[in-house]
């Protein structure tokens, strides 16, 4: 397996492990089909891009950027839960215990919410994760 791969599946395993009281109910990578209500609040975690650049000989470099999408739609839920499932994220994300991942940070969100008959929206987090490989690997 790729170190890219196990550092998606630390975070889809970290993002998984957050209680229901938490606010998830679905955790994921690169879903591509539409979510029902009945799929939600749910995350999407994806590898979107990846900066390798030339390491000490005989390795590679990595900047992987990782966003983390939270998808809800309820009649019950509000910004301040939306809020709080993001905190959630952040804090499991920023745990240590991986020998791997040499850095992380957060870079930043982007959140969108609409009222109709009930609240829609989702806020996308993004994260920035530097690892290293032998050369020509991933």
């Amino acid at each position: 397996m790729s170190k890219r791969q196990a550092i998606i599946d630390v975070f889809v395993a970290r993002l998984s492990a957050l209680k229901v009281s938490d606010g998830i109910v679905k955790v994921d990578e690169w879903i591509v089909h539409k979510l029902s209500e009945k799929d939600m609040p749910a995350i999407v975690v994806r590898d979107v891009s990846s900066k390798p650049d030339s390491g000490t000989s005989g390795s590679l470099s990595y900047s992987l950027s990782i966003e983390v999408d939270i998808l809800v739609s309820d009649k019950n839920t509000t910004m301040k839960s939306l809020r709080k499932i993001m905190s959630s994220v952040l804090t499991a994300i920023g745990t240590e215990g991986d020998d791997f991942i040499e850095y992380r940070t957060y870079d930043g969100d982007d959140t969108l919410a609409e009222h109709q008959d009930h609240f829609y929206g989702g806020s996308r987090m993004k994260f920035s994760v530097e690892y290293s490989t032998a050369a020509w690997e991933m």
